[in-house]
């Protein structure tokens, strides 16, 4: 979670984006006021067993459905860069799968629904073969 909270610091500390009202309005329920809270909860409420790049993409959709579309987009790019700039493994195919995540939010809806959005959106690769979705 802390990597997390330094990746979306990081990118909000430069500033690369300024959007003070892009969190007003949501699909569902706001899990925390602020755009670090609201991605660690949405990351606490993944399933087990995915594979990294349907972490990303289920992610961002429920980032896109619980906190905003801009915070989503903001937290896959703050993520890269800490990951860029720190001690992980930047990756374009992360940020990828966060735009599928991004797109399914917008055509899914409930973590089945949106995983199974995912998949299809996903290289054959990239896609685990347990759990809800799995084709």
């Amino acid at each position: 979670m802390s990597r997390i909270r330094h990746a979306v610091k990081t990118v909000l500390l430069a500033g690369a984006l300024l959007m003070t009202s892009s969190a007003c309005s949501t699909q569902h329920a706001r899990p925390a006021r602020s755009t670090v809270g609201c991605a660690e909860a949405v990351v606490g409420q993944l399933p087990p067993a995915l594979t990294d790049p349907e972490k990303h993409c289920l992610a961002s959709a429920l980032m896109v459905q619980q906190c905003s579309r801009a915070e989503a987009w903001l937290a896959g790019w703050g993520k890269e860069a800490a990951d860029a700039f720190g001690a992980g493994d930047a990756d374009w195919d992360d940020l990828r799968a966060d735009r599928v995540g991004r797109d399914c939010a917008g055509t899914a809806d409930g973590a089945t629904g949106l995983l199974a959005c995912c998949r299809d959106g996903l290289p054959q690769a990239d896609r685990s073969t347990n759990g809800p979705g799995t084709r």
